[in-house]
């Protein structure tokens, strides 16, 4: 128990008596609080992501909030699942905060005590485990309410990219390059009639 005490947040004085003498002593009581961080998940996350070759997530507020979201939903309605008791998935918290993604995912976690065990239980599982080391996740938001960890993992709807090619001052073609959600280069070309 000794290993998982942090810090030491009280003294107390403590009267014996002893033979008649009264001695006067300080003794420190040290109580256990929980290490356990949306900074340090995040932080743990990357540093498992780096050790691959992946590149790191980046914090999103629409991202969070999703999590914050989710998070009092568990807790507030009493279950621990990806979707609520109404039938919700978690995608919907996603789309209430206006996030738009090519790629999502979650994990949760309940009942921990600090942040390291979070983060071992979820590489042990080979779900949650792929959600962290998934190479199509550039973003990510993480809530942690009343022992509940919930991060929520993202990549955003790329925006088209287009791009015009002109002949004598006039535009003849117009191309339009995307991603689509199988990360595949999708070009759109459209010819314009310069007559």
């Amino acid at each position: 128990m000794k290993n998982k005490i942090n810090k030491a947040i009280k003294s107390l004085t403590i009267l014996f008596l002893t033979s008649g003498l009264i001695f006067f002593t300080s003794v420190e009581i040290v109580i256990a609080k929980p290490s356990i961080s949306e900074r340090a998940i995040f932080e743990l996350v990357n540093k498992e992501r780096i050790k691959d070759n992946i590149a790191p997530l980046t914090l999103n507020n629409k991202l969070t909030q999703a999590a914050i979201n989710k998070a009092k939903n568990l807790v507030e309605n009493d279950y621990f699942a990806h979707s609520s008791k109404e039938g919700n998935t978690f995608s919907s918290w996603i789309k209430n905060t206006g996030y738009e993604y090519s790629f999502i995912g979650e994990n949760l976690a309940k009942d921990f005590s600090d942040s390291n065990s979070v983060i071992k239980a979820w590489l042990k599982s080979p779900g949650h485990k792929k959600n962290i080391l998934n190479e199509n996740f550039t973003e990510t938001g993480i809530a942690i309410y009343n022992n509940v960890v919930v991060q929520i993992f993202g990549r955003p709807e790329l925006m088209p990219l287009s791009l015009e090619k002109t002949i004598g001052g006039h535009i003849s073609e117009n191309l339009i390059l995307y991603i689509n959600k199988d990360n595949r280069l999708m070009i759109h070309s459209q010819q314009n009639n310069l007559a």
